[in-house]
């Protein structure tokens, strides 16, 4: 099934997305296209296809080694929307070895020092240094001001102690960056953000979860872990704005990757409803199955306006996005859950059978309205911003 992008006629783009995006999806076709849709839960996938995606260039393009003169943060946020729409529509085993990645280089690209991005980035356009994004911790998920995890100086280090979880690639990942407090619990700007090694003693893997949808994530702990003290990242105290920026980045590409499995659900919905009869005729041709698939095109075309008008802020005017932003991932990942339940309604019994693409869908979609800020912490965002006006 192709992955047909009509949206990139719309203005939000310049030539050079459309060059992308066309040959982004050919390439992934052929270099991406024998991975099971499924995939192990180990991690290896994940690794062997960041790697293709390294050597194949994709990563530098969205992570570009110049930084635009017109935006703040040094990002093709619309080429990364495209990266992970296209492979979203394939397979979330292919999205997620992608985006999780690209939250863990985040931090460095936006804040680290000249030192910390001349060490990690090079690795990470290249396929060859894997990163980790590790916030979450089993008592602060959506409350990021409640983490516990501590980080002391001492001489020319930092001592890091702590439990995180929910961190993708853990175990597997060649660098973490990590928020720890290094003041007191109840000041939030006390937390800061550290790129750990994934050598560095005192990590230990302690659970790995098994979760819906394929994605290799797990419980882990830091233990007197001692990191050099250049490998802050930005300035003591700056953890959590540093956090809120790589997640403010990041969202408008979750909401992509569900537009890609919105998009997908459409696309076997369609081709489903003209093939099956029911009293002797297809069932597209009942008005019941039209509005099905007239609500999934409405809502396929708000996710992508809403997506993309927020990359291409960010990418163009050089400012925060908060708003449009969680617009985005709210609406984009509601949309998708929708959608990709009325497909499994127009498949019948067939729907829920193992295997099949849509159930596939039902069961990988679900998470992303709740993984990188739940749905009802977006809404939180976009309600104090419109309070705020």
């Amino acid at each position: 099934m192709p992955c047909e992008l009509h949206h990139l006629a719309w203005p939000f783009f310049e030539p050079r997305h459309r060059e992308f995006a066309g040959c982004f999806a050919a390439w992934s076709a052929s270099a991406l296209g024998d991975y099971d849709r499924e995939g192990p839960e180990d991690g290896a996938t994940a690794r062997k296809i960041f790697q293709q995606l390294g050597e194949g260039g994709w990563l530098g393009l969205t992570l570009p080694e110049r930084e635009p003169a017109d935006t703040g943060l040094g990002l093709d946020l619309r080429a990364a929307c495209l990266l992970r729409e296209i492979l979203a529509f394939e397979s979330v085993v292919l999205d997620v070895a992608f985006s999780e990645p690209w939250l863990g280089i985040l931090p460095i690209h936006l804040a680290g020092s000249a030192q910390l991005k001349s060490r990690y980035l090079p690795g990470y356009r290249a396929g060859e240094l894997l990163p980790a994004f590790a916030l979450s911790e089993p008592d602060a998920g959506s409350d990021a001001a409640a983490i516990n995890t501590t980080a002391h100086r001492d001489g020319a280090q930092y001592v890091l102690n702590g439990r995180k979880t929910w961190t993708s690639n853990a175990g597997s990942a060649d660098v973490y960056v990590v928020f720890a407090r290094m003041h007191g619990p109840d000041d939030q700007q006390g937390l800061s953000a550290f790129a750990v090694d994934g050598a560095a003693s005192g990590i230990i893997i302690e659970d790995p979860l098994q979760v819906m949808s394929p994605h290799s994530v797990a419980t882990w702990r830091l233990e007197e872990c001692r990191i050099p003290a250049d490998c802050l990242i930005g300035r003591p105290g700056d953890g959590m704005r540093i956090a809120m920026a790589a997640l403010e980045a990041f969202r408008p590409t979750v909401g992509a990757a569900t537009l890609g499995m919105s998009r997908c659900a459409m696309s076997e919905a369609v081709t489903r409803s003209l093939q099956r009869s029911a009293f002797r005729k297809p069932i597209a041709e009942y008005q019941i199955i039209q509005a099905k698939i007239a609500d999934m095109a409405v809502k396929v075309d708000a996710s992508a306006l809403l997506v993309y008008r927020a990359a291409w802020q960010s990418d163009t005017l050089g400012r925060r996005i908060p708003r449009e932003a969680a617009i985005a991932k709210l609406y984009a990942s509601e949309a998708a859950s929708s959608i990709i339940d009325q497909a499994v309604q127009v498949f019948g019994g067939l729907g829920v059978k193992r295997g099949t693409a849509v159930e596939r869908l039902y069961r990988h979609s679900r998470p992303f309205r709740i993984f990188d800020g739940t749905s009802e912490i977006q809404q939180m965002i976009i309600a104090r911003d419109v309070l705020r006006a």
